[in-house]
């Protein structure tokens, strides 16, 4: 069984930080990176408020920027992806839905030993000395979780 090195990307300017930390956490493991990313789900935005006519109007506007952003994300993912030691390559992932929910779901399906993620997202809003996603997921993650600033 080997180790896995769960590394949350969001494409922020702090990515490439938060996975040369993965990779040298998997190195001392002797295990395996995976990188996940999770983008927001349209339609979860969708059924969070009621619909009114202009909303229709909207949606398919928002639906192929949607589609445009994980194909831009697919690229991203793949440039990171080619940074990793091709011995070290675990999965790389791209989910829809909420970052917490998604990101804790993989760590359990998947035995994860350490989680990698930067202390705030791609917000980077100073409200709080960590991101919500990260504290949240600091405390519900099954697994070791290593906050990078």
């Amino acid at each position: 069984m080997s180790n896995i090195v769960l590394v949350a990307i969001d494409f922020s300017e702090f990515s490439q930080k938060i996975l040369d930390s993965g990779i040298k956490i998997a190195k001392g493991l002797k295990g395996k990176v995976d990188l996940i990313h999770v983008e927001e789900d349209v339609y979860r935005i969708r059924r969070s408020h009621e619909i009114t006519p202009m909303d229709e109007e909207f949606f398919p506007v928002i639906q192929r920027f949607h589609e445009a952003r994980l194909t831009q994300c697919q690229k991203e993912l793949e440039k990171l992806y080619k940074k990793i030691p091709s011995a070290l390559r675990g999965k790389k992932i791209i989910v829809e839905g909420h970052p917490t929910e998604e990101i804790a779901k993989y760590i359990d399906a998947n035995k994860v030993t350490v989680l990698v993620i930067g202390s705030h997202g791609s917000s980077n809003l100073p409200i709080s000395r960590l991101g919500s996603t990260t504290e949240k997921l600091a405390r519900k993650a099954s697994c070791s979780v290593l906050i990078i600033k």
